[in-house]
């Protein structure tokens, strides 16, 4: 259950948190983007998934939904207990820099923010200031010199990892997905110095049921 105090790199998290993270030989992390106002499907991702990961990541363009669902979790135990102790935000083309909120009165929304799990330091970046839907080459670069040797961004509403010397990771949209993909989110795996993602699409029935489907998604080597 996170605790909602906002740490000066604009994480979610107490220093306990933090450094326990950090000391992990293996994690699981929920990664989400571009959910463009779609609360419900925040919510949808966060009851499915957040209980049973270590930190979730949000790579941005919709924000607010996010902290919609933290308001609830000040009020309902339930509902806090969806929430990962470390919750890493960063702020997309289409946030604010910050938010007023009853749990806090200035929630700080950067543009970059590393998070450490065990042996991966990784760059979180929304995408757009370096040009991630014509290539990821920038991207590679800003955390070479970041020193980081992973890297979750959005923007693009398309999922994709890559693992090349950086490994990089894109979970697509969970609302609104481009390029024949699916809506959706992903586990990030990690244990030691190895590193993957379990994507899932969100599937609808027509009586309005969402369930998460493993999928494969586009992917490049």
């Amino acid at each position: 259950m996170n605790c909602f105090s906002q740490l000066e790199n604009g994480i979610f998290a107490t220093e306990k948190d933090i450094q326990e993270l950090k000391n992990k030989d293996s994690a699981h992390i929920l990664v989400y983007s571009d959910s463009h106002g779609k609360a419900p499907v925040v919510r949808d991702i966060f009851e499915k998934f957040g209980q049973k990961c270590d930190a979730a990541i949000f790579a941005g363009d919709g924000i607010f939904d996010l902290l919609a669902l933290m308001e609830k979790a000040k009020s309902y135990d339930e509902i806090s207990e969806w929430l990962p102790p470390v919750i890493c935000i960063v702020r997309g083309n289409n946030d604010s820099g910050s938010y007023e909120t009853s749990f806090c009165r200035a929630v700080h929304v950067p543009k970059k923010v590393l998070l450490e799990v065990g042996a991966k330091r990784i760059l979180v970046t929304h995408g757009h200031e370096e040009r991630v839907q014509y290539s990821t080459e920038l991207l590679e670069s800003t955390a070479n010199l970041m020193d980081a040797n992973a890297v979750v961004y959005g923007h693009s509403h398309i999922p994709v990892e890559n693992n090349h010397v950086i490994y990089s990771m894109n979970p697509g949209s969970c609302s609104y997905p481009r390029s024949l993909s699916k809506p959706g989110c992903a586990v990030l795996e990690i244990s030691g110095k190895n590193i993957f993602s379990i994507f899932y699409k969100i599937d609808f029935s027509i009586f309005g049921l969402k369930d998460f489907v493993p999928y494969f998604p586009d992917r490049m080597y």
